[in-house]
């Protein structure tokens, strides 16, 4: 059965690669995007997305107390047992699909649309107050910025911000 599976996973890839049609779109076909990753990373050499937050805490006199921006997707550290079991790394490339799937949804929003109706601002919203959580705890809110990176050997040579969210009360 698990063959059966497999063959028929390969089979609907090869239809998609063959098949030239606009984008596929619809509320069942959304919750299948997680088990297929962000192919748009081919179609040109530049600019990468890259996930950014802060969090503040309030003082005493109201005043909002901000952090520096922390990237969300740092490297993991590779280490030879890595090879056989690497559940960090899995969760990181997730994380990673998760804002490549962001950038394309702001990418196809239409003129004047909210990106707070999307599904994925709304995960990426959860992540970011995940992850912020961990140093911490204590944070009142938050803000994250999807930029758009351009690396190089040398370093970062260009960086435009796509997107500020909100600052959002937790």
């Amino acid at each position: 059965m698990t063959e059966l599976l497999f063959v028929f996973y390969f089979l609907v890839l090869l239809a998609t690669l063959l098949l030239k049609s606009p984008i596929i779109k619809g509320p069942w076909l959304f919750l299948l995007r997680a088990f297929f990753p962000n192919w748009k990373f081919f179609h040109a050499v530049g600019h990468v997305p890259h996930l950014y937050a802060r969090s503040a805490v309030s003082s005493p006199s109201g005043e909002l107390q901000w952090s520096d921006w922390l990237l969300i997707y740092p490297r993991r550290i590779r280490r030879l047992h890595h090879l056989v079991h690497n559940p960090d790394t899995n969760l990181g490339l997730a994380q990673q699909n998760l804002v490549d799937h962001f950038w394309a949804d702001l990418y196809d929003l239409p003129e004047g649309a909210d990106p707070r109706d999307l599904v994925t601002f709304a995960m990426v919203s959860r992540l970011v107050e995940q992850v912020l959580r961990a140093p911490d705890p204590n944070f009142t809110h938050s803000q994250f910025e999807l930029r758009m990176v351009l690396d190089q050997r040398s370093g970062t040579v260009d960086t435009q911000v796509m997107m500020t969210s909100p600052v959002v009360a937790c």
